[in-house]
């Protein structure tokens, strides 16, 4: 009888969740955008918003994309296409009701459905991909203002945005959970603008002001990280971050910038910050931040290979056996565990690298031993993510430079300490051709190379070299507009 009613009790317990987990239907429709085929969307695992965990969706029949989501909570879902990745729009959307998103020209953008007034004032709002890339900081927050004006400044806007929800509420235009989410959203945002303040007056200084470490406590005590409602904000993974990897490091008695670069060079930073939230954060949001810090350290080209990152992945799987986020960090580390099994490989027979490289100082220099052909020149790193995604078209390449008479040439801006990584990733990506990497005179001489008048450099950057060593094109095509049918000249 008893084992009955403990059955009896779960079966009504899954029968609660499975309706508390309703339909929730989003259609979005390009309708000035016939090219636009895929639709990608943030999954509100538990309800938080991270753009790395994402699916895709094709275009239906209708020619529409229709979206069917199980959640148990309000949560916000932000949208883009693969033609236009950096125009993000993002919803509110609450369990069982539904939502249509046309998203025109210059990001003009139509939500009908559940609080669509409430869904359009919020697009009006200052809603960055990251709190990082917020224009109005250096404008609105000089890095020179006072720390109780800017906290005015910013409570100030916060208050006004509100207060327009709030009326659309006591109009009952807007639901109570739309405005609460809304609310806590605004709370998140808000206290990663202030801590942010807070941070660069750090970073610009020579010293770490107590002033400016009580206020980043205040802060941080007023709206903690561990609270699972701010989870819920897309900006809660910038606010969490800050608050491990910089506020909780500076407050460290033996805290120091040489022990960070020792770690920074040992690839044990990684690990450090892992434990590092072990020790500040608990249930749902340590999950999510392990998550998140592993994800995103995949992701920067810097780190995407870092070995201990299978490591943490491995104590992740361990820690949440049952966990949504694994299935989005496992591509990322079968990748990374791929790499280490072909950088032990020797090295193809036709990747070479210069003799007595470390001593080129100039262009010329470089080219001299090649000279009889054409050479097309890829100035690169292995930091350089846009450098990293041009190689993907290198084996259509390879056939448009050898059907030219075009001889490859790869100069690496990789500083000392990273040959291994430079040499590492010529592997990884099979770029066969000849390989330099910069010194520093070299390095400042493509500088001025690049811009006489302000020595800077930008990469991905490339040139063309005709058959007596002279500069054809300064600023070559890159290997996407060659494969996409432009002329090398």
């Amino acid at each position: 009888m008893k084992i009955l009613k403990q059955f009896l009790s779960a079966l009504v317990f899954l029968t609660i969740i499975g309706c508390n987990r309703q339909d929730t239907v989003i259609t979005v429709e390009f309708p000035e955008q016939p090219e636009v085929n895929t639709l990608i969307y943030s999954v509100p695992i538990s309800g938080t918003s991270y753009l790395g965990f994402s699916d895709t969706l094709k275009r239906s029949e209708t020619g529409k994309f229709e979206l069917k989501m199980k959640i148990a909570q309000s949560s916000f879902v932000t949208f883009w296409s693969e033609v236009s990745p950096r125009d993000h729009v993002k919803l509110l959307v609450e369990q069982g009701n539904n939502y249509y998103v046309s998203i025109g020209s210059k990001k003009n953008v139509q939500i009908t459905g559940a609080n669509e007034v409430g869904q359009m004032l919020y697009m009006t709002l200052p809603n960055p991909v990251s709190v990082f890339e917020m224009g109005f900081m250096r404008e609105t927050l000089p890095d020179t203002m006072s720390l109780i004006s800017a906290h005015e400044i910013i409570n100030n806007l916060k208050q006004s945005e509100l207060s327009k929800f709030k009326e659309l509420l006591d109009e009952k235009k807007i639901s109570k959970s739309f405005f609460n989410l809304i609310r806590k959203d605004r709370d998140c945002y808000y206290a990663s603008v202030e801590a942010r303040f807070s941070l660069i007056k750090i970073y610009r200084s020579e010293t770490i002001e107590k002033e400016l470490l009580e206020n980043l406590k205040k802060i941080y005590e007023h709206y903690p990280p561990n609270d699972e409602n701010l989870l819920l904000s897309s900006f809660w993974t910038d606010y969490a971050k800050r608050y491990i990897e910089d506020y909780k490091q500076f407050i460290q008695e033996d805290f120091s910038i040489q022990n960070f670069q020792d770690l920074m060079k040992s690839g044990a930073i990684y690990t450090h910050f892992s434990n590092e939230a072990k020790k500040y954060l608990s249930g749902k949001a340590l999950e999510f931040f392990q998550a998140r810090h592993i994800h995103y350290t995949c992701i920067q080209p810097r780190s995407s290979f870092e070995k201990s990152l299978i490591s943490l992945f491995e104590q992740f799987e361990k820690d949440y056996p049952r966990s949504e986020y694994t299935k989005y960090l496992k591509p990322y580390i079968d990748r990374i565990i791929e790499h280490h099994q072909i950088v032990e490989q020797p090295f193809d027979k036709a990747i070479l690298f210069m003799d007595n490289y470390e001593n080129i100082n100039t262009l010329t220099e470089a080219i001299k031993p090649l000279q009889g052909k054409k050479i097309y020149i890829d100035v690169w790193a292995t930091w350089c993510a846009p450098c990293i995604r041009e190689f993907a078209h290198n084996e259509v390449l390879k056939k448009i430079l050898s059907k030219n008479d075009i001889q490859q040439l790869y100069i690496s801006v990789d500083r000392d300490e990273d040959e291994q990584k430079w040499k590492n990733a010529i592997k990884q990506y099979h770029l066969t051709g000849i390989h330099i990497r910069t010194n520093n005179e070299f390095q400042s001489y493509l500088m001025k190379l690049y811009s006489a008048e302000n020595p800077h450099l930008n990469i991905p950057w490339y040139i063309l070299i005709d058959e007596k060593g002279n500069i054809m094109e300064e600023r070559a095509k890159n290997p996407s507009q060659l494969v996409a049918g432009e002329k090398l000249w």
